[in-house]
């Protein structure tokens, strides 16, 4: 997942989608190489979709960030086994389609996915895109946003330390705003450890 390029929240429930993204592929993928792989979802039982998505680098605590699959899962496996047994499922059910000049890969931030390596001496051409609804200020423009910076827990640490007036000039919903209900707040926590959840759970009951 990378939602965390997009916003500094939490993606909201499954059925409250506020995005979606596309990715249009310019080359055969089959010669390129560089398929996005997809890890389907299996109903709302299944256990790899069960939020709070924290379990990849950068996200919940995980500041060592990795780029590439050999990197990220040594790390999970040495510092977190629970963690890297849950993404060896992701990787066993997940699909690599092959894109032809045209394809357009549709998805969601809160889906499972990944980049695969380009061939030698190729590149792959392809457009992104996003969008999503007009009041949800809080996911951000997709390269130069505020969020990229995330992952490595300089910004973490900072966004930790604001008052929830000052997250607020980041985009992120004041106490009491419509976004916040007992998930989005708990989740928006585990994504940041450390983070005092308190004003915003107690504007729920105001």
């Amino acid at each position: 997942m990378d939602y965390g390029n997009h916003t500094f929240l939490h993606p909201t429930p499954w059925y409250q989608p506020e995005n979606v993204a596309a990715i249009v592929y310019l080359a055969d993928t089959e010669t390129t190489g560089g398929g996005t792989a997809v890890c389907y979802r299996k109903g709302d039982d299944d256990e790899l979709y069960k939020p709070p998505y924290i379990n990849m680098p950068g996200q919940g605590g995980h500041w060592e960030f990795y780029n590439d699959r050999s990197h990220a899962e040594r790390y999970f496996e040495e510092k977190h086994p629970h963690i890297a047994q849950f993404r060896k499922k992701i990787y066993d059910r997940e699909v690599i389609p092959v894109y032809k000049p045209g394809d357009v890969l549709l998805y969601r931030y809160d889906i499972w996915h990944r980049g695969t390596p380009v061939n030698v001496g190729h590149k792959r051409s392809v457009i992104n895109i996003a969008w999503k609804k007009k009041n949800s200020v809080w996911h951000l423009t997709w390269n130069p946003a505020w969020s990229k910076n995330n992952y490595y827990g300089k910004v973490e640490g900072v966004l930790i330390r604001l008052s929830p007036k000052q997250r607020a000039l980041l985009g992120i919903p004041k106490p009491g705003h419509e976004y916040w209900n007992e998930d989005s707040i708990k989740w928006f926590g585990a994504r940041y450890p450390g983070l005092d959840i308190g004003p915003y759970m107690q504007a729920l009951i105001q």
